[in-house]
């Protein structure tokens, strides 16, 4: 039930923010980023390697704000400084322990990338011309995946996908999700991006939702790396804000680039 509850609550602040100017959205992406980055400064220090915390936030924020710059060079170069600004910081904050000094440094560049640069393109889809629709798209097909393959996994899972990374999930579940994934991708298209044809949006849902399942792995391997189950427990019955964030992060770049190159 509390559960539901949250994911009730979550589907309502996602449903506000989607619908709020593209200023608005940015804003609220920012506070799920700055709570996504402490979850993940504490899984990496867990693993035995800590990037920056604290004021650290900021560099990832930064990066995926600069992709609402109407110059299309903006995100280019700030991700170029930030990414050699924190590089420079991790190094000299550990310069007395070389070796945690490289592994600092490798997650704070990796951890800017997967929660900085990744949701940028979340930025850029919100300020094309259908943006609600594009974000729609991508929440639909990710989250249609995420429910299929939960329950089908539990219906019907008996071979391991990843047994090293996740043992609980399957190869049953992932198929299941893949399907609810083209369900969601072709609901959306099909009723409301109209101009395009609905193969298309079935093709789009199983992109997304592939991308999503590799999110999804990429977090569970990080979580087994720091012997922990869930990132926090921010959500009840869903941990935390990471773990809402990891099938999702992948596929905002995937999606631009499908608009990027006409699919869509």
């Amino acid at each position: 039930m509390i559960r539901i509850l949250t994911s009730i609550v979550l589907l309502l602040i996602l449903s506000v923010a989607v619908w709020l100017p593209p200023e608005a959205f940015v804003i609220i992406l920012a506070g799920f980023l700055a709570l996504a980055w402490s979850e993940y400064v504490n899984l990496a220090t867990s693993a035995g390697a800590p990037p920056l915390h604290g004021l650290g936030a900021l560099l990832p924020i930064t990066c995926a704000a600069s992709f609402a710059a109407p110059d299309p060079r903006t995100p280019i170069v700030i991700t170029g400084v930030t990414l050699l600004l924190s590089a420079g910081l991790s190094l000299a904050g550990g310069r007395q322990h070389p070796k945690l000094a490289i592994r600092g440094t490798i997650a704070t560049v990796g951890g800017i990338c997967w929660l900085g640069v990744l949701p940028g393109f979340y930025v850029a889809l919100r300020y094309e011309p259908r943006g609600v629709a594009l974000i729609v798209l991508l929440f639909a097909a990710v989250s249609l995946g995420d429910i299929a393959a939960y329950y089908g996994g539990r219906l019907f899972g008996r071979r391991p996908l990843a047994p090293s990374l996740s043992p609980g999930k399957t190869l049953e579940g992932a198929l299941f999700g893949l399907v609810g994934s083209c369900i969601g991708g072709f609901i959306v298209v099909h009723y409301w991006i109209v101009d395009t044809a609905w193969p298309v949006g079935v093709a789009i849902g199983l992109l997304l939702g592939t991308l999503g399942q590799t999110g999804d792995l990429l977090e569970s391997a990080l979580k087994r790396a720091a012997d922990t189950k869930d990132s926090s427990s921010i959500l009840p019955g869903h941990g935390g804000v990471l773990d809402r964030l990891d099938a999702l992060l992948f596929g905002g770049a995937g999606l631009y680039a499908a608009v990027y190159f006409g699919l869509l």
